[in-house]
């Protein structure tokens, strides 16, 4: 018998060899000449804009211990200072800067300032109470402490403004007046109220005075003839937000509000006039 063998299966697809060539990988995104100079001049100016900013930092006052009044003052009378503190749940944590603030402003004052001129305290949460009616501040040391009776839930600026001007007397003389509202400016008030006691209180200067810890921003319940501060509680973190920021010790925002009302500013010891 004829013998049979098997068909050999071969692919209907011929191949070609391919001759072998060193692998290339695709060119990538080079940065052009002119763009790599553009990025190196914005970060040469980055750099310097930043040295600037430290070397006006350090020049600034940081204590009111180390600094004073300058120029000539201007104001024809005393000068009065009415303070309205938040103690709500949201505050409680800045009652010791508050009080170091306060003990740097009552020294200051002591050699800076006028005798005559005159600081008053009050505290709210949702009520308000009087800590301090209006007192020569040559005559003050300590801080105010928080009165018993104000009530914890909610907070209302006005009751506040209303024992502060009902404790001024009927003639204090004052020929500048600021309200000054160390707050995070989360208020309860009803707003035309609000603005209401703040007219009738005739202040010469409005300040709400804001932890930089609750947030940078202008709160939306804040009235608008308000002028706002921010504090930081100092150290080298605190230098560092007022890089960024116009945050400065709650002490310096007492003696930049004071330089305001006399008609001079404040400036370091040893710095310039």
């Amino acid at each position: 018998m004829r013998s049979q063998t098997q068909p050999v299966l071969r692919s209907s697809v011929v191949r070609a060899p391919v001759a072998r060539r060193v692998f290339q990988p695709a060119p990538g995104f080079r940065v052009p000449g002119w763009l790599r100079a553009l990025l190196l001049v914005l970060l040469a100016l980055l750099l310097a804009a930043l040295a600037l900013k430290a070397w006006h930092e350090a020049q600034q006052p940081q204590s009111l211990s180390q600094s004073s009044l300058a120029g000539a003052r201007t104001v024809g009378g005393p000068v009065c200072i009415e303070e309205a503190v938040d103690v709500s749940g949201s505050m409680s944590g800045f009652r010791s800067e508050r009080e170091s603030a306060e003990r740097e402003l009552f020294a200051f004052a002591h050699r800076e300032l006028a005798p005559d001129d005159r600081f008053s305290s009050a505290f709210f949460a949702g009520s308000g109470a009087l800590a301090v009616p209006s007192t020569p501040i040559s005559q003050l040391n300590d801080p105010p402490t928080v009165p018993t009776a104000i009530d914890p839930a909610g907070t209302r600026l006005a009751p506040a403004v209303e024992a502060l001007v009902q404790a001024r007397g009927d003639n204090d003389g004052c020929a500048a007046r600021a309200l000054i509202v160390i707050t995070d400016g989360a208020l309860g008030d009803a707003p035309d109220a609000l603005a209401q006691t703040l007219t009738a209180a005739n202040y010469t200067r409005m300040l709400a005075v804001i932890p930089s810890a609750t947030g940078w921003s202008r709160p939306s319940a804040l009235p608008d003839s308000f002028i706002v501060y921010h504090f930081h509680n100092g150290g080298w973190l605190g230098r560092a937000v007022s890089m960024v920021t116009d945050a400065e010790p709650l002490d310096v925002v007492f003696g930049n509000i004071l330089g305001t009302l006399t008609g001079q500013h404040l400036v370091r010891d040893g710095g310039s006039a």
